[in-house]
């Protein structure tokens, strides 16, 4: 339960960085296209997502190497 809590704010903060950022950097060099905002948000998607997986998979690691000894 604790994963997928931490998976979902993770998530809903990578995105929110990603979008402020990319709001910011798109009014900084383009005046009326959201080029950047739409590639930081899937970026902070997917890092999400990626550090989502890596988690579990330590974690299914973790459990076996401890079944083992």
């Amino acid at each position: 339960m604790n994963l997928v809590t931490n998976f979902f704010v993770e998530i809903i903060v990578a995105m929110a960085i990603g979008f402020f950022l990319g709001k910011w950097l798109d009014k900084l060099l383009f005046e009326d296209k959201t080029i950047l905002t739409i590639v930081l948000l899937f970026l902070g998607l997917i890092g999400a997502l990626v550090n989502f997986i890596k988690r579990i998979l330590k974690s299914v690691d973790g459990g076996n190497k401890n079944e083992e000894s």
